[in-house]
């Protein structure tokens, strides 16, 4: 099972969204962390997901953006009056225990399935119960957690950062890297009671507001190699001017024919996904949207392809 773990900005709701059709709807879950205070866009996307029969994951205690909280009540309170499916998942450590668990006793009481995000050992006693009840128990990065904490985990999933972030757009290397073998290890599992994997599509795990116009234009695609499964992502870059923030638009296409070429000579690159469908078509027509759009083909084309794969 495939966990993407998206923040709940307009480009990766809509996403989902666009993308929902073409999902295994027994092969994704996906996990959103809500930024904005305004749900009405997150409301409106739990609606398409369910229109789609996918239940999503939404985290009610946020750590980062407009509505971060150790406390989930507030925002459970806010969905729960609109009329949608979602499985309530709460970020629990060993600060916010003892009250979010008066929290998750009152889910238990009334037979509500919810999910935990587990962010460091939490100490047994005061958690076993509710751990064992959760129909999935996510940890963010593996290696933060001791191998006797992960183990004791019954529905675990892993998530991992594995988008290879650089600072700047002119810091990514021209070839390929390795992304993600977690496809075929969860299977394995890489710990006992291992259910699924996750990650944070083709962007970083760190929280970050910052956007505007770039020095260098770069465009992020994942695919698998057929020869070994693994998952590896290209990162197409434009040259000219890399010194100045002129014609946005002129290295947004310089970007995007590298990364058509790329395809057209990359068979395991799939390009009938519905997000490269839609970059192919704005190579045709020569048209720029704006930096926002194709960070939103990338993630559609990344979550489709991890769905084709399972």
């Amino acid at each position: 099972m495939y966990f993407p773990y998206m923040r709940g900005k307009q480009n990766e709701l809509s996403a989902l969204i666009e993308v929902i059709t073409r999902l295994q709807i027994d092969k994704v879950q996906p996990v959103i962390e809500p930024v904005n205070r305004s749900t009405k866009p997150l409301i409106n996307a739990i609606n398409a997901l369910n229109s789609g029969e996918i239940i999503p994951h939404i985290i009610v205690n946020p750590e980062v953006g407009q509505l971060a909280s150790d406390y989930p009540d507030h925002l459970y309170s806010l969905l729960s009056q609109e009329n949608v499916r979602f499985v309530p998942c709460i970020r629990l450590h060993n600060q916010n225990i003892t009250s979010v668990n008066i929290f998750l006793n009152k889910l238990i009481s009334h037979e509500l399935k919810f999910s935990l995000i587990l962010q460091e050992d939490i100490i047994p006693s005061n958690a076993s119960s509710v751990i064992s009840k959760a129909i999935a128990n996510l940890i963010i990065d593996q290696s933060r957690y001791s191998n006797q904490f992960t183990n004791s985990l019954p529905n675990c999933v892993i998530i991992s950062s594995s988008f290879p972030a650089k600072d700047k757009n002119a810091n990514y290397s021209s070839m390929s890297q390795f992304f993600s073998d977690a496809h075929t290890t969860y299977n394995l599992p890489l710990v006992r009671n291992q259910i699924g994997f996750g990650d944070y599509l083709i962007i970083s795990n760190v929280w970050s507001t910052k956007g505007g116009p770039a020095y260098v234009v770069a465009l992020h695609i994942t695919y698998i190699e057929k020869s070994n499964s693994n998952m590896y992502v290209k990162h197409s870059l434009s040259v000219t001017n890399p010194n100045n923030q002129s014609d946005t638009a002129g290295k947004f296409q310089e970007a995007l024919d590298t990364m058509i070429q790329f395809a057209n000579q990359t068979p395991s690159l799939d390009q009938n996904t519905l997000g490269f469908q839609q970059y192919i078509n704005l190579h045709n027509i020569n048209h720029f949207p704006g930096l926002g759009i194709p960070k939103k083909l990338s993630m559609m084309h990344h979550i489709e392809t991890i769905s084709n794969c399972l």
